[in-house]
């Protein structure tokens, strides 16, 4: 993988999170989507060349797209008065908080590796 390869799959990785996070409703199939564009990306700067400095600010990145509580205990109340809608929306709005930590880890790391190389 070469150093434009890298910037631009992050940049790409980066905007996937922004379109999902902005979307109504984030699937499971966009999940797993984007869990197997993380997973390839993952494995091309495991085989390649860069730096031990570059490689470990990647492994900073959080990818956990499964991770739960993103929303605090905000929506709390949405689970006792929605029943199965509350917990749709409560669900959703997880999945969005983690799409936004996720573009703003990959926002900040994209940053420190353009300085580095």
């Amino acid at each position: 993988m070469e150093k434009d390869t890298l910037l631009k799959y992050l940049k790409f990785l980066k905007t996937e999170c922004l379109r999902h996070q902005k979307d109504k409703i984030i699937t499971d199939d966009e999940i797993n989507q984007l869990k197997i564009e993380v997973q390839n990306f993952i494995n091309r700067i495991d085989k390649s060349s860069f730096s031990k400095e570059i490689k470990l600010e990647i492994s900073k990145i959080d990818f956990n797209l499964n991770e739960e509580n993103h929303n605090h205990s905000k929506f709390k109340v949405f689970k006792v008065i929605g029943g199965f809608q509350g917990k749709e929306f409560k669900e959703q709005e997880n999945r969005k908080q983690r799409f936004l930590k996720l573009y703003n880890d990959l926002d900040t790391s994209l940053f420190k590796i353009k300085t580095i190389l």
